[in-house]
């Protein structure tokens, strides 16, 4: 049996809600450089493997599983070895229908106690309830010493038989390596990877951030949404006020942006957009 460093909950700047200035390729960079042999990327509501990242990853010693961070009925819910179907995803009932389907996938409820502001989406009362479609629970990396935000976790995972899988649900890079899995597993496949998880057959690693740095994180995470949410209500407010204002295609062209990009693709777009590298345009 060998054992393998395992990465199951990252997020890069190719997540459509959260704001992150690191690259799938920088999180695959630094995860070589911490010696990790697993490693899925798992942003917001959208499956973000490729082929090209997959093969970039192999070439640095990573084996690249497909995963995201879906929100189901408001929660949210962690899935790796995902298929493009995940993304239909909306409810619990559509989940089981997923799970029915791809029961190859590794479906698991990621800091599903902790308090504002995660608890917002987390998951609560409805682990309990759906409690069949998860094959693990996530030991999160926000906890200190003194505020273990795991423990109710830790008691439902004994609970109901399941494993616990640790995560650091990244968003900065230089946190990385505080908490993840050690699996042991026969091979280095996708298959004997999830199935030794499903199993429990796997360790927990970690160490507890003091309290500035799970402050500072929690603050960084609120800020980085208000904006977020800001910028989408300025723009939507703009938008609205045009169509009011004008309501006929001919002023299309009245405001539009000129983005600064390294290639027409969604991607590029989308991270110019995020780096601030465009400027408005308005005619008059």
């Amino acid at each position: 049996m060998n054992k393998y460093k395992v990465q199951f909950h990252a997020h890069t700047g190719s997540d459509p809600s959260d704001c992150i200035f690191h690259s799938d390729k920088d999180l695959i960079d630094r995860a070589a450089h911490h010696n990790y042999d697993v490693l899925a990327i798992t942003c917001h509501d959208k499956v973000v493997h490729t082929e090209e990242l997959k093969e970039y990853a192999a070439g640095k010693g990573i084996l690249l599983i497909s995963g995201i961070e879906k929100t189901v009925s408001g929660n949210h819910v962690v899935i790796v070895n995902a298929t493009m179907e995940i993304e239909s995803v909306k409810t619990f009932k559509d989940l089981e229908i997923y799970k029915q389907k791809n029961p190859d996938s590794l479906i698991f409820a990621p800091h599903p106690y902790h308090p504002l502001p995660i608890s917002v989406v987390s998951l609560g009362k409805n682990l309990d309830k759906n409690i069949h479609l998860f094959d693990a629970i996530e030991w999160s990396c926000f906890h200190t010493k003194h505020f273990k935000f795991n423990a109710k976790a830790q008691k439902k995972a004994a609970e109901f038989g399941l494993p616990m899988i640790a995560t650091g649900d990244n968003h900065a890079l230089r946190y990385l390596d505080y908490t993840y899995s050690i699996v042991n597993a026969p091979s280095k496949t996708v298959k004997n990877i999830i199935n030794a998880i499903k199993k429990g057959d796997l360790e927990i690693k970690t160490r507890p951030m003091n309290f500035m740095m799970l402050a500072g994180m929690t603050g960084r995470l609120l800020v980085l949404e208000y904006l977020r949410k800001l910028y989408k209500f300025i723009f939507r407010t703009k938008a609205q006020k045009k169509t009011v204002e004008f309501g006929t295609p001919k002023y299309l062209d009245h405001t539009y942006s000129i983005i600064r990009a390294t290639s027409k693709t969604v991607h590029g777009i989308i991270n110019a957009v995020k780096r601030g590298e465009f400027r408005s345009k308005q005619s008059q």
